[in-house]
């Protein structure tokens, strides 16, 4: 799934079910920035207030940094029942890794989440939950598993044909966009045709009731599935007629999808109170100041970061170009998602270790 979903539509849900727009705004910005923390920050070098972050996706996932392969099983490709009705495929194959949605271990992932009671963690674990669905019959690894004949094709001449053993990279796009219409043809005919609008709608289903619960436990389930269809009702709205063609035609627009999340946000009960912009650089900015001279940094350009990402390691001067804005950074945003990010791949290995990772031998693990 990509940003309308982890931020703009998981702040709807969040909402919905009963959170304040200030809570449910810190969940569905840390579900989102999950996939834009790819850089490893080293802030006050040499000093008492020394700290390295984690990353929790790559930009360039062909050329995965030693030991962090594991993020993708963690938490984008939750391993899930290979034996699922959703998994089956015209060759037969399975695969431990293959990601299935509402999986048992996927489901034990949002618990983590859910029953630590830090809504930097809930966000991180819905956003491992929702891509169960949308990444489903894709593994975190480098595996030809992954390979889907006729649509890498098109690219294979251009790119070297290796990146489309990882997750999803042979589809391209298509699993993470929420209108699209696409043809997955390793699967069964009868499984073939991936109805994104439907599997995003699902998810978006399972986490409202799973985050109703978690907030109302009193709840009465009739309550919840009313609350719930309205919900999908409005969410297929915002998705709006779907495509086999989703980036060609533009009809139904990115800018229309999010215009009608803000919308809703207004609405009494989706918190009235207006759903704010996604800003990648919103918390790294406000807790991490980059002490660069004459150099002006843009945190919100991807190139400008991966160049000074690059060069701090070849530049002397850069290398301790980072440091805390203020010595109360304990308290700031991007300083609790990047502990909840530490803690939870912890916890998450903990979980799936037993019943998955110490089943294989992974090389780059």
């Amino acid at each position: 799934m990509n940003i309308e979903f982890h931020y703009y539509m998981t702040y709807l849900i969040t909402v919905r079910a009963g959170f304040k727009p200030a809570e449910a705004e810190i969940i569905a910005y840390s579900s989102q920035y999950i996939d834009d923390n790819d850089l490893i920050y080293n802030i006050d070098q040499n000093s008492n207030y020394a700290y390295s972050n984690y990353i929790s996706q790559t930009k360039n996932i062909t050329r995965p940094k030693k030991n962090l392969f594991r993020i993708y099983p963690v938490f984008h490709f939750i391993p899930g029942d290979p034996l699922a009705d959703s998994a089956r495929r015209r060759d037969g194959k399975l695969h431990l890794l293959n990601t299935t949605p509402d999986s048992k271990n996927a489901r034990q992932v949002l618990k983590l989440g859910l029953d630590s009671d830090n809504l930097y963690k809930i966000g991180l674990a819905i956003h491992s939950f929702a891509d169960s669905f949308a990444h489903q019959n894709f593994v975190g690894y480098y595996d030809e598993f992954n390979l889907v004949e006729g649509i890498q094709q098109k690219l294979s001449s251009i790119f070297d044909r290796s990146v489309y053993k990882i997750g999803h990279a042979a589809a391209g796009h298509r699993p993470d966009i929420p209108h699209a219409l696409w043809q997955d043809p390793r699967l069964c005919r009868s499984n073939s045709r991936r109805d994104n609008k439907e599997i995003f709608l699902k998810a978006a289903g399972r986490i409202f009731e799973e985050l109703k619960k978690y907030h109302d436990p009193a709840a009465a389930a009739a309550d919840i599935k009313s609350e719930k269809e309205e919900l999908l009702a409005d969410l297929g709205a915002v998705i709006g007629k779907k495509s086999e063609c989703p980036e060609l035609f533009k009809v139904n627009s990115r800018k229309r999808r999010l215009n009608c999340c803000r919308k809703l946000s207004l609405k009494k009960e989706y918190g009235a109170a207006k759903l704010k912009d996604y800003d990648p650089s919103l918390w790294f900015n406000k807790a991490v100041k980059i002490n660069t001279g004459f150099l002006k940094i843009d945190r919100s350009s991807s190139w400008q970061r991966l160049g000074l990402d690059y060069f701090s390691k070849k530049l002397k001067f850069l290398k301790s170009c980072y440091s805390w804005k203020s010595e109360t950074y304990q308290k700031t945003h991007w300083f609790k998602f990047q502990e909840a990010v530490k803690e939870m791949q912890e916890k998450i290995i903990e979980l799936l270790d037993p019943v998955v990772f110490e089943r294989l031998e992974l090389a780059n693990w």
